[in-house]
């Protein structure tokens, strides 16, 4: 997709069907992938530009790997709602933070004190596919 994204939708679509494996996928599968890839248009480039990037990152991951990050989502998913607040909150703030260091934060005193280490191992998986976006 990325390597398409300056073409027509109409001829993206085209693409997208040819892919070897798209004929593989159920009927639902099919459009589900199609309707990503409508979506992935109307984002505004920043936004589109992470989300590949995020998909990348993903695709790069083991199968344990790939696993442990959906796992996460779940978790964080159903935790109570003022603790999903506070682990959302300091997602959003690590991914300000370059990838190298964000083991190191949350390791650190002030985030042991604060999330658990379940909240810090979900922060972590998920991290591990969320690309670096520098404060503006």
């Amino acid at each position: 997709m990325a390597q398409h994204h300056n073409l027509p939708i109409d001829q993206q679509e085209r693409l997208l069907r040819q892919e070897p494996g798209f004929n593989r996928l159920s009927p639902g599968e099919q459009q589900r992938a199609v309707q990503q890839l409508h979506q992935l248009n109307q984002m505004p480039d920043a936004q589109r530009q992470r989300t590949m990037a995020r998909a990348e990152a993903i695709e790069r991951l083991s199968p344990a790997e790939r696993m442990q990050v959906n796992q996460s989502s779940r978790q964080l998913s159903a935790m109570p709602a003022d603790r999903q607040t506070m682990v959302r909150r300091a997602f959003q703030d690590l991914r300000g933070v370059p990838i190298d260091q964000r083991q190191t934060i949350l390791n650190s005193a002030r985030y042991s004190a604060t999330f658990s280490p379940q909240e810090r191992n979900v922060l972590s998986n998920l991290l591990r596919v969320e690309p670096y976006e520098a404060p503006r």
